[in-house]
Parts: structure tokens; sequence; C-alpha cells
């Protein structure tokens, strides 16, 4: 089972490698390119995807039959970096795509099955090898895949429970500069892989026809990954040590429930709101282990949690077209200024997002989306993860730019 689940995954990472984190931490918020257009407000209680699945499997109970979903939003980053001594760096990655696919089955008048494939965590980020503050990171790349079972249960008219078992595999590459006093500093790079599981719930309330409540819980996901450290960039230290060795990390996909709402008005105008917490205060280490204390690093993070609100509307204009728009807030993880890392950055921001879906037939819907996300706030970078560090520079950019297509096929 292992085994098969790693090839499936590797597969799926070979043509989607996330590439950077574009929720707070290294969240994945995009798993719907339709639900993209309006910032995931109301996602999954909307009713116009079926990737409800994924964000409230209660919510499955909106779409009768059969149904698929595929899909993928891609993404570039502008992460410009300008130091205070006049430097300046961008830690941007290759644009890549976040794919998702859902499948929802309706077993009789009450009983409902689905399956969510997606990429809920991933970052990327990539600085020069020579860098000034290599210690505060050169790269990363963190995936995960998830394979989300689910059932759901319609109670009554106005309620319906979900709930599923989620199996992920994680994947990180880090690479960070270390400081080993007279002999200079050395690049380490960590490759590591793991499986482990979590679990899901989800509820759906509707008061009137016209109008729906979801609230959604995902567990907290522990990795403790295998994998290989690499030793580069000082001939001399790689000689005395070696270039690799056997090593461990250990790395959490944290917990995140989610209140949404959704209200029909009439036959033109929907109007949505999504709230999210996330647990990123969990996430307060990443600790990686060699076969010595030499070789191994912790990384503290001490996050605090995040806080998502989005609000937004879908305008059915014909019986074949429907505009979307939708606006969003989400704060940072980084409490401290002095813990932010360059691979994972961060900082509060605004989400702006356009959308559409064609109905091509009575069967085929095609959805596109577009979105910006724009960091605000305070974006310094320090010498040294400690109190009282010397500030080194500052972010001047922390911009995402999402682009979303997804199919919708009713059987």
């Amino acid at each position: 089972m292992k085994m098969t689940m790693k090839a499936a995954a590797a597969a799926v990472m070979a043509v989607c490698a996330a590439s950077a984190a574009h929720a707070a931490g290294f969240m994945l918020t995009e798993q719907s390119a339709g639900a993209l257009g309006r910032a995931y407000a109301g996602v999954g209680v909307d009713g116009t995807d079926i990737s409800g699945v994924y964000y409230n499997p209660a919510t499955m109970t909106l779409h009768p039959g059969t149904q698929i979903q595929a899909g993928f939003v891609a993404v570039g980053l502008d992460l410009d970096y300008k130091g205070d001594d006049g430097t300046s760096e961008n830690g941007q990655y290759n644009t890549q795509a976040i794919p998702h696919g859902y499948i929802s089955h309706q077993l009789n008048d009450s009983m409902w099955v689905g399956l969510a494939m997606t990429v809920p965590f991933g970052m990327g980020t990539e600085y020069a090898d020579d860098w000034k503050l290599g210690n505060r990171g050169i790269s990363a790349e963190v995936l995960t895949f998830d394979f989300n079972p689910n059932v759901a249960w319609k109670v009554s008219e106005k309620l319906s429970i979900g709930a599923g078992m989620s199996i992920q595999y994680a994947k990180a590459d880090l690479k960070m500069a270390i400081d080993k006093g007279l002999f200079g500093t050395v690049n380490s790079e960590i490759d590591a892989d793991s499986i482990a599981w979590g679990f899901n719930v989800g509820l759906m309330w509707s008061p009137l026809e016209n109008l729906r409540f979801g609230l959604a819980y995902r567990s907290k996901v522990n990795h403790n990954a295998d994998g290989d450290i690499t030793l580069s960039n000082n001939d001399e230290i790689v000689d005395l040590m070696g270039a690799t060795h056997a090593a461990t990390a250990t790395i959490s996909t944290p917990a995140w429930a989610m209140a949404t709402a959704a209200w029909d008005v009439n036959e033109l105008l929907s109007l949505y709101a999504t709230f999210r917490w996330t647990d990123w205060s969990s996430f307060d280490e990443l600790e990686i282990k060699g076969p010595n204390p030499q070789l191994s690093n912790k990384v503290t993070n001490k996050w605090q949690d995040t806080y998502l609100f989005s609000v937004g509307a879908d305008l059915r204009f014909t019986n074949w077209w429907t505009f979307r728009a939708g606006i969003g807030y989400e704060t940072s993880p980084i409490d401290d200024p002095e813990y932010r890392t360059a691979i994972i950055p961060d900082a509060d921001r605004w989400w702006f997002a356009l959308g559409s879906s064609f109905k091509a037939t009575d069967n085929l819907q095609i959805d596109v989306s577009a979105a910006m996300l724009h960091g605000t706030g305070e974006r310094d970078l320090y010498e040294d993860q400690k109190v009282g560090s010397q500030k080194a520079g500052r972010f001047d950019k922390l911009d995402a730019y999402l682009f979303g297509v997804q199919l919708v096929y009713k059987f």
C-alpha cells in the first residue's frame, strides 16, 4: 500500500509541483478553479461545483446523480526582497499548477459517496546558492498529495452531515546554509518523504430553501519523513564529513475549521461568505535529525493561528453564463518578524478575484477564474532567528497571481 501510494503521488507531483504557499503558511486553498473566482467565499455550500467533497463533504447532498470534476490553478509569484545593504533577491519559483479532481455519486435518496484528490499543502521558493542570508533559507519545496474518500448522509431536507479519511503523502526538499565556525558555512539540503493519515467532518444546515450554512473541520496530519541530507558549497566540510547522510524530518500540516454561508437572493444573484481558522500555532518548529548533532538542525517558527475572511457573489446573466467576483483578507502566521524565514516569508494578504462559468451543454460546465493575492503590512527579514537580531532588509512584494480552469460533468 505504501509503495503504491508513493508511486501515485509521485506521478501527480511530476506534473503539478505546487509552486508556493498561497494561503497563510504553506497551505494551498486552491482546490477549486471555480470558487477561486469569488475568493472561496461560500465554497461547498455554493453548490456550483463538487469541490465540497474536499471543503465540506456534507455538501455532496446538493448534487444529484454522479458528477466528476477536474482542473488546476496555475500560480506565479513575486517575492521581491531588498536588503538594507543595497542587495536584492527574488524567491520566486517557476509558475506551476495545483491540480484537483473529484467524484461524487448518489447511492439513494439519503446517501452519497465521494472522492477528493488534491494537493492541499505546498510551497516553493528559491534563492541563489551563495546569497548572503542563506542561513534564513536558500530553497524549499514541500508538496502533499491527499487521497480523501468521503460519505454524506441527508438527515432531513434541512440537515446533512458528512465525514471522510485522508491518506496523505508528503515530500519535502529544504536547503539552508549552516554555520560551521572556523570551517565557514556549508549548504545542507534534506530530501525526505512520508505517508500519514487524518480525517475530516462537515455539516450543512438549510433553514430556508435558498439559504445554506456549512461547518467543516480537517484534522492535523503529522509526518515523520525519512530521507537524506546532502552537503555542498564547501569542499573542506564535504571532504571531512561526507556528502550524503541518512536523515529524518518532522513536519505537520495543521488542522483547520471553516464556516460558510450561501444565499440565493433571486434567479440572478447569489451572495456568499467564508470564515476559516487554521491552527498554525501547532507548527512550532521544523526539526531535521541527521546521524549526529552536527548534521541536525531545527527551524523555530513561533507561529500564530491564522484567519481568512471572504465575501463574494455570483450573477447568472443567462442560463449558460455566470459571472462571479470576490474579495478576501487573510492574516499571516508570523507573530514575531525575527522568526520569518526566506523560504516562507509570508505576510497578511488581500484576495481580489474574478471568474465565470459557462455551460457548454446541459451536462458540461467550464469554469475559469483569476485572482491576485497582495501581501501587506510588516514584511521585514532579519539576519538571525533570535531576539535582538539585526534587520537585514524587507520584502517589497509578497504577491501571487493565480489562474484556474476546470470542467464539471454530470452523468
